[in-house]
This record gives structure tokens, sequence and C-alpha cells, in this order.
């Protein structure tokens, strides 16, 4: 019987935990509510882990103190997704539980440990969700009075992953989403396998094999180096027409600017008309526009320059520097072309964790830095990420789609001040509707809806708003449900792979029943999502 831990066996617990986690990450991968390809909750903790597990090797010293601190900075910098920031704050407050300068842990003094990680974890979260990992947490401390007075951690051991399992057992009943999937939560069936592999420990196997995580993913691609320049100015225009005629002239500008370069973004707001394009030849776009009406604001960046400055890492601090997570290659052009500094490569099942955030925003040079997550499980992780810095201004926007930032960014004018863009960067991201589509991957329920293998599943925001084996007719029932008489763009990113005759149906239905949205069609490249739709 084991009924003291020095920081060896400490270090040994935390890696088995990761191997314990390890071997099921497929499974806990599989436990996704929505029955979309979105299952990474087990990548994400097994991701948080790894980087603990790094920071434990590069230790000289095994104290007590030495592996908790390692931990809790390790997995912080790990987080991935929501699971791995909130598995990162019970690790925190495990490490925070602990007596100071302890050179061994008692029962006791583990027990308290848990006690301050559920502590930490639920401050740590705004809207703490129950039939989660927060629950597994939850009750052991909240049982904890079972436990102090055993003699040794063999029992204590057994008696963490049963009242886990027991917490995994009845997820469903607390959250009705879970119930209506058919499904057990993920993260919380995670926290009973780090138990489980903890428990292993206690039979004398101390040795963990982590070598199987050395793989990368084929999604976490490595940072895009920049392209080589086809057109060496990015320009913007703003031109003032006649009142009622910017729509009218729309198409002809995106046509004739389709035509003398590329990355074409073209708004029209009352009387005025913005365009971006990259150009080897702005004054003849300019030409063009003024047929139209009068030169209202004119900004032209040479790239080729700028592509330098990039390289050389120029010290100059320039005010405003913006970081923004991309699912896909065409969907990273389009954000540099509206002024991001660095991208991010994530989205789902392939959320950056908060070390990779942080090397971003430090790689861009600026005093306030914008943060763009584009997908609800890496917010948390940005978070983290910004509360990291104190000489500079990271201000995040809590954006759920890359829809969403993308519209931000068109309204993105560098020489505002910061509390100005911030507050045109949630103007527009409330103003836009985002629109995902994607095929379930499982037969599931959800609500009172049986959804079947195959369907296409049509989210606005965040909500499923239809399911349905023909993509036009849910897509209709989804733009007559969100209202969009009164909007004047449609934008739609192809995924990897699209189907051709899919976004043929989507063109018709556009011409036939929502003729008064101007249509853009770009190559987005994102995995899993057919099709992004920004309605603006």
């Amino acid at each position: 019987m084991i009924k003291e831990i020095d920081g060896k066996l400490l270090k040994a617990l935390f890696k088995k935990a990761t191997e314990g986690l390890m071997k099921h990450r497929d499974e806990i991968n599989a436990l996704n509510v929505f029955p979309v390809p979105d299952g990474d909750t087990g990548s994400n903790m097994l991701s948080t882990m790894m980087e603990g597990c790094k920071y434990l090797d590069r230790l000289d010293k095994e104290s007590i103190g030495n592996v908790l601190k390692a931990m809790k900075d390790g997995t912080l910098m790990g987080a991935r997704g929501n699971s791995g920031v909130i598995l990162s704050q019970i690790l925190r407050g495990f490490a925070e539980g602990a007596p100071k300068n302890a050179k061994v842990l008692t029962v006791p003094d583990f027990v308290k440990m848990l006690k301050k990680a559920r502590e930490v974890a639920y401050s740590a979260v705004m809207k703490p969700v129950e039939g989660t990992m927060l629950t597994v947490i939850r009750f052991l401390d909240e049982r904890s009075d079972e436990a102090m007075e055993f003699e040794s951690f063999d029992l204590l051991f057994d008696w963490m992953v049963n009242v886990a399992d027991e917490a995994v057992r009845i997820s469903p009943t607390l959250l009705d989403k879970l119930r209506e999937a058919g499904v057990v939560d993920a993260g919380a069936k995670g926290l009973y396998y780090l138990f489980q592999g903890m428990k292993t420990v206690l039979s004398g196997d101390l040795e963990a094999n982590l070598e199987e995580i050395a793989s990368v993913p084929a999604e976490e691609l490595p940072e895009m180096a920049y392209e080589e320049l086809t057109f060496q100015y990015c320009t913007e225009y703003i031109i003032r027409v006649k009142e009622g005629e910017a729509s009218k002239h729309y198409v002809d500008v995106v046509d004739y600017l389709n035509l003398i370069g590329d990355s074409v973004v073209v708004v029209t707001q009352d009387d005025l008309l913005k365009i971006h394009v990259h150009t080897n030849n702005p004054g003849k776009v300019l030409e063009e526009l003024l047929k139209k009406g009068e030169l209202v604001k004119a900004k032209i960046d040479n790239m080729k320059l700028q592509h330098e400055h990039i390289v050389t890492e120029a010290k100059e601090r320039k005010k405003i520097g913006i970081v923004a997570v991309s699912p896909g290659d065409g969907i990273s052009k389009i954000m540099r072309s509206l002024g991001v500094d660095q991208i991010v490569r994530g989205g789902q099942t392939m959320n950056p964790s908060t070390y990779d955030i942080k090397k971003a925003i430090e790689k861009t040079n600026a005093y306030n830095i914008f943060v763009f997550p584009n997908n609800p499980n890496i917010i948390l992780a940005a978070q983290q990420a910004a509360q990291d810095f104190d000489e500079i201004n990271v201000i995040v926007i809590p954006t759920n789609t890359p829809q969403e930032c993308l519209a931000a960014l068109i309204n993105y004018d560098p020489e505002a001040n910061p509390e100005e863009i911030k507050e045109i960067f949630e103007e527009t991201v409330k103003e836009v509707i985002p629109i995902s589509i994607t095929k379930a991957v499982r037969n599931s329920k959800i609500g009172k809806s049986k959804i079947k293998k195959g369907e296409y599943l049509i989210f606005a925001n965040k909500d499923l708003m239809a399911h349905s084996f023909d993509i036009k007719k849910a897509l209709d029932m989804v733009l007559k449900e969100v209202k969009v008489e009164d909007k004047e763009v449609i934008s739609i990113f192809t995924g990897k792979n699209f189907p051709e005759e899919d976004l043929e149906k989507i063109k018709e239905l556009i011409a036939e029943n929502y003729d008064h949205l101007e249509m853009e069609v770009y190559e987005g490249g994102q995995p899993h999502y057919p099709f992004l739709i920004s309605i603006e």
C-alpha cells in the first residue's frame, strides 16, 4: 500500500494519466453531441496533457513543487478547445491546493488539492454547465469527507475512479443535449480515463508510452509560408455614388476587378461603394471607379515591401494588429488580404492551443492586437492567451465562425483608435448571419428530430436550423427562418472536396427565391463543412 507520494511518483501519475487518455482518445472523440464530424474532445485533452508532459521532461529536480508547476504551466500553454482549457484549470487548482514546500503528499493533501481544483475550475468558466467534466470534479469535492480517512492512495484512487464513473453515467440526466443524442459527456469520460491511468501507477507500472502522439494529424498543418505575389498592390477605395445606385454598380465593379486582380471584396452601403482588390494597376481601378462616382478614401499598400518587412522582422511596432484562426487556405488568403497579420490554423477537430495563439500574438508587432478565435471551442484558449500580456493591449472578439470575422474585417479601419475598432467589430458580428452546412456522420436524435446519417445539417450561428437529404430544401427553410429580406450580399465559401452539384443547387435557390441577394463564391478550403455562408 502506498501512503505517501513524492515528486518522482507524482510525475509518473501525470504521465500514466496521459497514457490512459491516449488509449481512449478515439472513443472520447466519438462522443460528440451533434452528429457532425467535430469530435475533438479526446484530442484536445490529450494535446493539453502532452504539453504538460513536455514540461515534466525538462525538469532537473523532481520535487513536488516543480512537478506541479510544470503541469500547471505546461497544460495552460497546451490547452486546446474548451475541454483543454477547463482541464488546464482543474490542474491549476490542483497545483495551487498543494501544501507549500511539501516533500511528499498524503491522502488528505491530495483530497484538499481536489477541492481546490473544483474551486478554480468553476471560477474560470463564466457559465458552468453540469453534466460535463466540471460535474466529475464537483462530485469528488462534495464527497471528499468519504476519502479523508483513507489510509492509502490505493483506496483513494479506487474511490476517485468510482466517483468519476458515477458522474459520467449520470451526465445525460444533467444535460438535455447528451440525453437526446444518447451519449455520455466526452470531457467527463476523459477525466475518468485520466484517473484510471493514474491508478495503474499504484500497481508498480511507472513507465508511460507516449510515443503514439508523435505523428501530427493531417489537418494540423504547419504555418503557411507567405505566397509568391502575383499582384503587388493591395488596393482599397471608397466611392460615393448617387443615392440608391451603389447596389446597381455592384456586378459591373466585381466583374471588372476580377479581370484586373484577385482577392476581390466589394461592399455596398447606402451611397457608398467600398472595394478591395490585389492588382498591379491600382490607377486603372481608380479610373474605372471614378466613372461611377467620387473618391472618398484611398489606401494602396505595396505587398512586396510588406513581405520584405515581415521577413526582416522590422522592429517598428504599429498601432493595430490582428490575429485570426482560419480553417482553410482560401479563407486564410482572404483574411490576409483584409489586414490579418498572423493566421493560426484551426477550426473543427483542429483547435489550436493557448500556446499557438500566444505565439501568433507575440509575432504580431503591434501595441493593440485583436484576436478572432472563429470557433466556440477556441474562445477560451484565446482569452487565456490574452491574459499573458501586460505591455500590449490584446482584445479578443469572441467570434464563433470565420464568416463573422470576415464580415468584421471588411469594416476594419487601421487608422481608427482601438475602442472604435472594437465597437465596429462587435457591431458587425451582431449583424452578419453565418450559416454552416455539413453532413451527419451518424444517426442521432436532437430534441424531437431524428437525424439520419448522410443528411445535410444546416446551422445558423451555433443553432441547428434544418436537416434533410435535400440541400436546397433545407437551406431554403433556414433562409426563410433567419429573415434575409433586408440583407444585400450572400458569400459562399466552398470547402475541401465540396460537391459541385450541391453548389449549383444553392445557386439555383438564390436565383429563384432570393434574387435580391448579390451572390459571391470563394474558395474556402475548410475541412468537414462543404459550405460556409455569410449573409450581410
